[in-house]
């Protein structure tokens, strides 16, 4: 099993939303930095104002630094704002919707409690609770549900998309290198949810090969 995660990209669609996610991130922490340095300016301040009365007195100074800070208020949260909206429509454009490539894997995916019945149509036979991807090459997912709503998930290739009932979704994924992944249904679906799991093998093209011959009726489908 390769180990990884969301945050340890192995394809394109994977390494677009990993890219989003640290950009959130980082500027969460940025965001998250700024605001704990006002807050401990703002309690030093507030340790050191006079007791007295007649003191109290705004000074220029804590005028404008009010001024500052109510300015900044709305102009800092609109700038960081914009930035991720910006990034997300970015991501969102970069997906794939459908394949780019003239000559996808098509592979059928139907989700089951609890289970999965994978077809490879253009080969001529399917498998149960097993799916093989041939890495470099783009994978047309078209996925539905003959029960409840399930969701596919491969953490390392990509994100997750729905499986519903009398519905085909597509999720185009590449794998770009070697390696046994864990699809993961990410929508509860009944008492067994939590063990309603694939293993996703990600190979080169002589091993898949060899793979879809062993299965093919004739044996020799391309």
């Amino acid at each position: 099993m390769t180990p990884g995660g969301a945050l340890d990209p192995q394809g394109p669609v994977a390494g677009t939303i990993a890219d989003l996610w640290w950009l959130l991130f980082w500027l969460g922490l940025v965001v998250f930095g700024v605001f704990v340095v006002l807050l401990g300016i703002g309690l030093r301040r507030r340790g050191g104002e006079p007791t007295d009365p007649i003191e109290t007195t705004t000074a220029p100074d804590d005028r404008r630094l009010g001024r500052w800070l109510v300015g900044w208020g709305v102009v800092a949260p609109t700038i960081v704002l914009v930035v991720v909206f910006g990034a997300t429509i970015a991501a969102m454009v970069d997906l794939p919707t459908a394949a780019s490539a003239d000559d996808p894997l098509v592979v059928e995916v139907v989700g089951r409690q609890w289970t999965y019945e994978v077809t490879y149509p253009e080969q001529g036979f399917s498998t149960t609770d097993e799916l093989h991807l041939p890495v470099g090459r783009e994978v047309e997912l078209r996925l539905t549900s003959d029960d409840v709503i399930h969701s596919f998930w491969v953490p390392e290739l990509g994100g997750k998309i729905d499986m519903m009932p009398g519905r085909v979704n597509t999720l185009v994924l590449q794998a770009d290198v070697e390696g046994e992944h864990q699809m993961r249904c990410a929508e509860f679906c009944g008492l067994e949810h939590a063990r309603m799991m694939m293993p996703v093998v990600s190979e080169d093209a002589a091993d898949f090969q060899r793979w879809v011959d062993a299965r093919s009726p004739d044996g020799d489908q391309p």
